[in-house]
């Protein structure tokens, strides 16, 4: 692969809807741009983006890949995205690193809701963007409708740029509406009869009237009744699209390869280059790129390998990165040592003395860099904007099947999320459970296959267990007396405790009042710690008492046999049987959710959060989406983002955290009780 200036590549990100045909097209790219002589299918396994096991068995992408598709002298590396919302942290590392994007549409469905999330995405990155409307061989496919479905959810930006020959199964390829020449199959011209080239006309007046109000020469010329020259229309074209005013929209059907030479010089003559791409610095400042500048690189993604190490994918936003080099990694603050350099396509690495500004390339067994991270100088010691990726939505539990995979889960969960930031692990200290949270269930289950694959290590999902705790609602008073005797010293210790409630996350009080010395002080820790210790198993279900106060009034002692293990035996007595006796409740973790929706959705949402026994603290509009905020028991949200993404076609999302403890409904507490009881005979009959 040939060296390019900045000014000659193109970074796009390939986003859509799933199964809108991403990988499909990036296929058809390659094919026709003669990087591959067979066509791949994502059916068949066989295509050069979805290379990975987990992507060919499920058939369809789950993380991002890099396709280079070279044309007419421009380098256009193709960032091939998940589409599914489970694996929305992919498309983050993409966006951040391109120069526009090409939104891939279903000709049948028009705007999904996947096309939705990637386009506000890509707002929030101020890309420009194109549209390639797939399918159009399709029964009930329509290039009209899909163009009216871009204006009724995106403006009237939108453009056609392109314009369909034939419909459904007689869809013969397209026409490209500043030169008026159609394409049909491949790089195949095609004749256009009177009835084709009408419709093309009345598309193509739709584009010069939008492109010639972009510019005021333009539009006195068009409104003079002169014809805007081909020149002309690009070159306001190409300044529309820069500046977000206009959005044009292609078609054609990428398993066909009907419509790809026009969507291929689309991207080389229209979308900017990575030359006029600034670097956003981690302050928020932007600066203009200078190739003769000092590095500045970001890493946008890694893949873990048990034999390779890592391998870390970086954009270069100015200087160049040489092979057998050394830079500095100024998040880490440390100096890295760079090998051999690569350009990737899918998963060929294709060795190369270096990589310039504007380009994207690979390079293995960095030490300390990863996702997110800035590779520069230590003199210019620039630090670029990382990435910032959406927040975990679902969690599950994790235990390694053997005591072999014990050994190795560590390290396995550190390198799978090295590879995919999206995916946290922690332990959860009150449930003593290992827990990965993800973006959904598919996402999980694919980190789980992986670390099976990758590093030998099996785990079986669970649900997480939620933390409940008890604690007493009431005033009461106990004895706890322990004496044994044997043939030598025997063990006295005689503790009176009184217990009280304490307001909801107070914790726990010990008091002494302990007058005359019956209790000898050297003994008061012991007693302390004899409560603390049944304290972590209550009485109702085994879960820990919280928000007590424990006093010690009377006791006595004896003068031989009395010593600290009999104390601490007395005092774990007598606060059981005060707990007892003060009608002992069992408490939830209460979560603060804050949902967004759209508004049409806002009162199932609400219905679904009334049967999830939540308390609405407020509603807010929000130009088009209600945002709700409640308090929801964390019993009811273990499969939260499932629920929410099914209510609002997955165009709601929210956010959560801990905020307090409440008592737990009686008919509720019953049924906990009654099945960690069973669970606690269980394993005692094992």
């Amino acid at each position: 692969m040939k060296s390019y200036s900045a000014e000659h590549i193109h970074n796009v990100a390939l986003l859509s809807h799933g199964g809108a045909g991403k990988t499909s097209l990036a296929e058809a790219l390659l094919f026709v741009s003669g990087a591959i002589t067979r066509l791949g299918r994502v059916d068949d396994g066989n295509t050069v983006s979805d290379y990975d096991p987990d992507e060919i068995k499920r058939r369809m992408s789950v993380s991002t890949s890099l396709i280079p598709v070279e044309w007419e002298d421009h380098k256009v590396n193709v960032l091939d995205t998940p589409g599914y919302a489970d694996f929305f942290g992919e498309v983050c590392g993409a966006v951040r690193v391109a120069d526009a994007a090409l939104f891939v549409l279903d000709g049948v469905s028009g705007v999904q809701v996947g096309t939705e999330l990637t386009w506000k995405q890509a707002d929030q990155q101020s890309l420009p963007r194109a549209v390639f409307v797939n399918k159009l061989d399709r029964e009930n496919a329509s290039f009209d409708n899909a163009l009216e479905s871009l204006r009724k959810v995106f403006g009237s930006t939108i453009v056609p740029l392109t314009a369909p020959v034939g419909r459904e199964q007689n869809f013969q390829g397209t026409v490209d509406l500043i030169t008026m020449r159609a394409w049909g199959e491949g790089r195949n011209e095609l004749p256009l009869d009177d009835t084709a080239r009408q419709a093309a006309e009345a598309y193509r007046e739709r584009l010069v009237e939008a492109v010639a109000e972009l510019d005021d020469d333009l539009i006195t010329k068009y409104l003079e009744g002169e014809a805007l020259t081909p020149e002309e229309l690009e070159t306001a074209l190409r300044k529309g699209i820069a500046e977000r005013r206009l959005v044009p929209v292609l078609c054609g059907s990428a398993t066909t390869v009907r419509g790809i030479v026009p969507l291929l010089h689309a991207l080389v003559a229209y979308l900017p280059s990575a030359a006029h791409t600034p670097l956003v610095l981690d302050s928020g400042e932007t600066q203009p790129p200078a190739a003769d500048g000092p590095l500045a690189a970001l890493v946008f993604k890694t893949i873990s390998d048990p034999y390779l190490g890592r391998l870390n994918f970086f954009r270069v936003y100015q200087g160049t990165i040489a092979s057998d080099s050394h830079v500095w990694n100024a998040v880490k603050g440390r100096d890295e040592r760079i090998g051999q350099l690569f350009f990737m396509r899918g998963k060929t690495q294709e060795p190369t003395p270096q990589v310039s500004m504007g380009d994207i390339g690979a390079v293995a067994k960095l030490q300390e860099t990863s996702t997110g991270d800035t590779l520069t100088t230590k003199e210019a010691n620039i630090r670029l904007r990382g990435i910032t990726f959406p927040e975990p939505a679902y969690a599950a539990s994790i235990q390694p099947k053997t005591k072999a995979d014990t050994d190795k889960l560590s390290n396995a969960l550190q390198r799978i999320c090295e590879e995919d930031p999206s995916l946290r692990v922690r332990r959860d200290e009150a449930t003593k459970e290992t827990i990965i949270e993800g973006l959904g269930e598919s996402h999980i289950e694919s980190a789980v296959e992986r670390m099976q694959r990758k590093f030998g290590v099996s785990v079986v999902i669970g649900e997480p267990k939620v933390a409940y705790r008890e604690t007493v609602s009431t005033t009461a008073r106990a004895q706890g007396r322990f004496k044994r005797q044997t043939g030598g010293h025997g063990m006295y210790g005689d503790t009176w405790l009184e217990i009280e409630p304490l307001p909801r996350g107070a914790g726990f009080e010990f008091v002494d009042r302990i007058v005359g010395g019956v209790v000898p002080k050297q003994f008061i820790p012991a007693v302390e710690k004899g409560v603390r210790e049944a304290m972590e198993e209550g009485l109702l279900a085994g879960y820990p008492v919280v928000d007590v106060r424990v006093t010690l009034y009377d006791g006595s002692y004896h003068s031989v046999d009395s010593n600290e293990m009999a104390f601490r035996i007395a005092a774990s007595m007598g606060f059981k049987k005060a707990a007892e006796a003060a009608r002992p409740v069992l408490l939830e973790p209460i979560m603060a959710v804050e949902i967004t929706v759209p508004d049409e959705f806002t009162g199932d949402v609400m219905g679904d959060l009334n049967s999830k026994r939540a308390r609405v603290l407020g509603m807010q509009p929000q130009d088009g989406r209600t945002v709700i905020s409640a308090n929801v028991p964390q019993a009811e949200m273990l499969h939260y983002a499932t629920d929410l993404r099914s209510i609002t076609q997955g165009r709601g999302y929210y956010t959560m955290r801990f905020s307090h403890y409440e008592e737990v409904p009686h008919h509720l507490a019953q049924q906990i009780i009654a099945k960690a009881q069973k669970e606690r005979e269980a394993a005692a009959s094992r």
